[in-house]
């Protein structure tokens, strides 16, 4: 028996209920029932406080150790009135009925843990010591859409999916042979079909001696967070995947590339940038392109800051000497701001190309160019100077000619006749040639302003130069454009052909003909005469320059009127060709743009 104030601290107790508990009575005295070492969760405390609360008694039993015990607590008034004190009695229970009161208890519990096995959404399970299923919980047919009445001991491997069954029966073996608690992870099949991961964990249940009295296990579902780690793996390998080429990118690629801070301190330059600069790559690093290249103009370091302000893109030419050559050199960049997910920038890149060797060349392009043009002028002037000296002797020569034969044709032979008329067309035939030359020099070079041409109109014109003796004739005989070009070039063009198809059809009803066709980039016109046609193996000939098909003395010509043509066509966007057999006349092909390109 023992005595608690009102306070329940203890003010008396008897040898025995110290005794009980395992301590002297001295040592007891004055300490809260708390404070007892009595075994937790027992209802002594409970009692104690219905006892002072109602002023009746109460008891219920309590297991300490091996001993069942029946607790009282009796209300004890005292003078003063007030809360009462109480006295616990501890009393052990008649022998028989021990066993039963603790088979009762055992029994509250294990429907108190099965209540908690049935209603968690997780499966539970236990298995003899060799591993036969005992019980499966609730959850677990609900899952796997299985009956209670399937009572095959081996009919849960029938749930595990065939690649992870023989690893778990392996594993399983393992572990009921050492008795070692195990986890591992492998697919349920569910109700519907579906595989679904779970993560089983089992336990040894042991006695006192040690010995394995069953298994206890759980399998968790963790599809969604197997799910996450692998989305979350294949997400760091495409990752690393991206990395990686892009580290390749930015070390293979033939230009400049470098990273910058917000600071504009070197984070990151590939090798071919390093070598443009004469510096390592290590070198660069932590340093700023003002505190390694003072001298660049502009230097890109302002540029950098703009970006970075801004956020705009700016691409800008920088010449200076960098450490790699003494030379002045010049750099193409292009400079971008780095920016955070939410756009704030924390940092700029640049791409570089070193255009030195361009700039020299394009330099050394329009020192030749300007030199070409002034060889042209120069050109141009001694032509015009050659072809007027050479042209007065043939005017002298022509005079004399005639005036010979005027003072002679009394007692010319008709032999010294022709010989005059040979003379007289030599030299006719040589001022053409001068002529000639000279316009072949100048066809491409010398370009007009374009202008609305009236193509049929311009043939109108063009056929009254050429003024063809009847029964011979020229005929348009399809609608020509309007085209926006050059009308000269155009005009000699036609000339030239409509006079060739006259000249050689070497019959008084020469026919030409002519016409056009559009096409996608302009137009096609075509010349054809009823002449005695050129051989196939003289196509690529008759477009040389003073080449022809005939001597000189049967059909009066330079042979460089066909180069004048391909000459001009193809300066201005076009191209030449003749379609033609031998004794069916001859058709010559040229197109045109529809408007005159850019030079």
């Amino acid at each position: 028996m023992a005595i608690f104030d009102s306070s329940g601290r203890l003010t008396e107790c008897s040898t025995e209920f110290a005794l009980l508990l395992g301590e002297k009575p001295q040592a007891l005295l004055g300490r809260a029932y708390e404070e007892l070492p009595l075994s937790s969760g027992n209802p002594a405390l409970s009692l104690v406080r219905q006892a002072q609360q109602t002023g009746r008694a109460a008891s219920q039993n309590l297991a300490v150790g091996e001993a069942l015990l029946r607790v009282s607590a009796q209300p004890l008034l005292t003078r003063e009135g007030g809360p009462p004190h109480v006295a616990v009695t501890l009393m052990p229970v008649e022998q028989d009925q021990a066993p039963r009161e603790r088979m009762r208890q055992l029994e509250t519990e294990l429907a108190r843990f099965r209540a908690l096995f049935e209603n968690l959404p997780l499966i539970f399970w236990t298995m003899k010591p060799d591993g036969t299923p005992e019980y499966l919980n609730r959850f677990w047919y609900r899952f796997t859409g299985r009956s209670p009445s399937q009572t095959d001991p081996d009919s849960w491997q029938q749930v595990i999916h065939p690649e992870d069954l023989p690893g778990l029966l392996q594993k399983r073996r393992h572990h009921l042979a050492t008795g070692e608690p195990y986890e591992l992870e492998c697919r349920y099949r569910r109700h519907d079909g579906a595989w679904i991961w779970h993560r089983t964990r089992g336990f040894p249940l042991r006695d006192a001696e040690g010995r394995i009295l069953s298994w206890l296990g759980c399998s968790m579902d963790i599809q969604e967070s197997r799910a996450a780690v692998e989305g979350a793996e294949e997400e760091r390998r495409k990752s690393e995947q991206v990395r990686a080429a892009l580290d390749t990118f930015f070390d293979a690629v033939p230009a400049g590339m470098a990273l910058f801070d917000e600071q504009l301190r070197y984070v990151r330059i590939n090798r071919p940038l390093a070598d443009m600069n004469g510096l390592a790559v290590e070198a660069h690093l932590g340093h700023t392109p003002r505190e390694l290249f003072p001298n660049l103009d502009p230097h890109p370091e302002d540029l950098f800051r703009k970006v970075l302000t801004t956020g705009e893109t700016i691409t800008f030419e920088s010449t200076g000497k960098s450490q790699a050559s003494d030379e002045v050199g010049t750099w193409l960049a292009c400079t971008a701001p780095v920016r955070t997910p939410d756009g704030h920038s924390v940092g700029v890149v640049i791409v570089i190309l070193d255009i030195s060797h361009r700039k020299r060349a394009e330099a050394e392009r329009d020192r030749l160019i300007a030199a070409l043009e002034r060889s042209n002028r120069e050109l141009d002037q001694f032509a015009y100077v050659a072809s007027h000296d050479l042209k007065a002797p043939l005017r002298g020569i022509t005079n004399l000619a005639q005036w010979i034969g005027d003072d002679l044709k009394d007692i010319m032979t008709d032999e010294t006749r022709q010989q005059m008329r040979l003379l007289t067309g030599r030299v006719h035939r040589m001022e053409a040639l001068i002529n000639g030359i000279l316009a072949y020099s100048r066809a491409g070079r010398a370009h007009a302003q374009a202008e609305s041409v009236d193509v049929g109109a311009l043939l109108t014109e063009t056929i009254e130069l050429l003024s063809p003796t009847p029964p011979a004739s020229i005929r348009v005989e399809t609608p020509m454009p309007v085209l926006h070009c050059e009308r000269v070039p155009l005009q000699q063009v036609f000339l030239n052909l409509m006079g060739n198809g006259l000249k050689h059809a070497q019959r008084p009803d020469a026919l030409v003909r002519v016409r056009g066709t559009e096409t996608s980039n302009g137009w096609e016109f075509s010349v054809s005469d009823n002449g005695p046609g050129i051989a196939p193996e003289y196509h690529e000939r008759i477009w040389g320059i003073f080449q022809t098909l005939k001597a000189r003395d049967e059909i009066e010509g330079t042979g460089i009127g066909l180069s004048v043509v391909q000459k001009i066509v193809e300066t201005r966007g076009g191209s030449v060709r003749v379609e033609s057999a031998a004794g069916q006349g001859a058709t010559f092909f040229f197109t045109w743009p529809r408007s005159t390109p850019k030079k």
